[in-house]
């Protein structure tokens, strides 16, 4: 399989899991295939940063850590696993910044996910022409194919096991939530235009070191 091949296959899987595993269940007799509800691809553009840039993802996690005591212990597991793994450098995929932060044109992707029947996309157009409220519907298909079962594909078991991490401390935040937390790192907000944001490996391992008192 081809480079561009491979990162076209992983850019599929990553975007399905996340609609799938950060949708809400959905019923309609408007839409009698479509069992869940993911809204807005700023959203989804906010959890595939964190999937992508897995120091910013230890970096939010060590600030929950510092305002929740009784979270601590687990996150320093995560996030030393994190970085003895090397994730910041070997999980790393980078993004541009857009106008509103990290942005990739994932039009293609959704068009592939249509094109196989795993998912339906709305939208509307605003005063200015402007296409606005995408809802991604997940269709029974594609849950039927999760529920078949995953756990013998060590590559794709490794997205599911991110997805649910992520939403178990960011699964209950909307995109301009994610959008804001993520503009409180100074390399992410001082980025510029159509730039790639660089990476924050050195500076989670100076917050962990002084958090947890232990350096990796």
């Amino acid at each position: 399989m081809e480079k561009n091949e491979i990162r076209s296959y992983k850019d599929r899987i990553r975007i399905f899991f996340i609609l799938y595993f950060f949708s809400e269940p959905f019923t309609s007799d408007e839409r009698p295939h479509a069992v869940r509800l993911f809204k807005t691809e700023t959203r989804i553009q906010k959890i595939d940063f964190l999937f992508r840039n897995p120091d910013y993802l230890a970096y939010e996690l060590l600030l929950i850590a510092k305002n929740d005591k009784s979270k601590s212990a687990k996150i320093k597991d995560i996030v030393r696993n994190i970085l003895q793994t090397n994730e910041p450098t070997l999980k790393r995929l980078e993004m541009e910044r857009f106008f509103y932060g990290a942005y990739e044109d994932i039009d293609d992707i959704i068009g592939f996910l249509s094109g196989i029947g795993f998912i339906e996309f709305d939208s509307k157009k605003s005063s200015d022409f402007k296409t606005i409220d995408k809802q991604y519907y997940i269709l029974k298909a594609a849950e039927d194919k999760m529920a078949m079962g995953i756990s013998d594909m060590k590559f794709i078991q490794w997205y599911k096991e991110r997805c649910l991490l992520i939403a178990e401390y960011f699964g209950d935040l909307s995109g301009t939530q994610l959008k804001v937390n993520q503009y409180r790192v100074d390399q992410y907000r001082d980025t510029s235009y159509k730039e790639y944001i660089g990476s924050i490996e050195e500076t989670v391992r100076k917050e962990y070191s002084q958090l947890y008192n232990e350096i990796i």
